[in-house]
C-alpha cells in the first residue's frame, strides 16, 4: 500500500520521537515493525494501585496511508478466557476511545500523535474500570465483582499467560526482557496481592460473576501462587 511523501514523513517523525524519548517512566514501550511501515506494536503496563498493576498489555497498530488524517487503528491482544478487561478493550480486540474515533467525544486530529494515544490508553487502566462503561456507578451491584474478577485475571492472563508465552508470542517477544525485569522487580508487590486475596478470601476457591459482560471466574489464588513462584525461579 503506498503511503505518500507527507504521511511517512509524520509517521517518521512520530516513531522517531517515541522511540528517542520514550515513554518508559509510563509503563510504555514501543516497537515498529521493520518490515512494513504502517505497522507498529506498544506494550502498556499496568499502573499501581489498579486490578491492572504490572500485568502486560499488548496491542498492535496499523497505520493508515493517509495518516495523521486518520487516526491508527489499535487492536487489543492481552485476551483471554473470554474476559472483558477493560470496558474499552473488547474481546474482539478493538479498542474503543474517542481519540481513535471509535468512541463518542473529542475525536481524532492530526494534531494527535503516537505518544497522546498511549497515554490516553494508559488512563484506561485505572482503579475503578467500570465506570467506563456508561449507566454503571460505584453502587452499581457488578461495580466490586468486576474489579475482584480483573485483578484475578489481571496477574493469570497479563502476567502469566503473556510471560509463559501463550498470548500473541511474535509480538510478546519483542517486550521480552523489558517485560521479564519488570516481573522480576515487581515479583514481591504481585505476590502481596495474591497473599492478601487469599487472605481475604481463604483457601477455597471462590465462584464470581457479573451480570455485565456476562463474565464467571473461579478465583483459584492458591493455584496462581504456586505459578507464579515457579516462573520467578525460572527468571530468577
Amino acid at each position: 500500500m503506498e503511503v505518500g511523501s507527507l504521511s511517512f514523513k509524520r509517521l517518521m517523525k512520530d516513531v522517531r520521537s517515541i522511540m528517542k524519548q520514550p515513554l518508559h517512566e509510563h509503563g510504555i514501550y514501543y516497537s515498529h515493525n521493520e518490515d512494513n511501515i504502517l505497522k507498529g506494536y506498544a506494550l502498556i503496563i499496568g499502573p499501581e494501585d489498579t486490578p491492572y498493576a504490572y500485568g502486560y498489555y499488548l496491542f498492535q497498530i496499523d497505520y493508515p496511508p493517509e495518516y495523521p488524517l486518520a487516526p491508527p487503528k489499535f487492536t487489543f491482544l492481552t485476551n483471554g478466557d473470554n474476559i472483558r478487561m477493560n470496558p474499552n478493550l473488547y474481546r474482539s480486540g478493538k479498542v474503543c476511545v474517542s481519540i481513535l474515533n471509535t468512541w463518542r467525544g473529542d475525536q481524532w486530529s492530526s494534531c494527535q500523535t503516537l505518544k497522546t494515544i498511549l497515554l490516553t490508553l494508559l488512563t484506561i487502566l485505572n482503579d475503578k474500570p467500570l465506570l467506563n462503561e456508561p449507566g454503571y456507578n460505584e453502587t452499581s451491584d457488578d461495580f466490586i465483582s468486576y474489579n475482584n474478577i480483573i485483578t484475578y485475571k489481571n496477574i493469570e492472563v497479563a502476567i502469566l499467560n503473556v510471560i509463559d508465552n501463550k498470548i500473541s508470542p511474535s509480538i510478546c517477544s519483542k517486550f521480552k526482557n523489558d517485560i521479564i525485569v519488570n516481573f522480576k522487580s515487581n515479583y514481591l508487590k504481585i505476590m502481596d496481592t495474591i497473599n492478601k486475596e487469599i487472605k481475604i478470601m481463604g483457601t477455597v476457591d471462590t465462584l464470581i460473576h457479573t451480570k455485565v459482560y456476562s463474565m464467571r471466574v473461579d478465583l483459584k489464588y492458591n493455584d496462581l501462587k504456586s505459578r507464579i513462584q515457579k516462573i520467578f525461579k525460572k527468571y530468577k
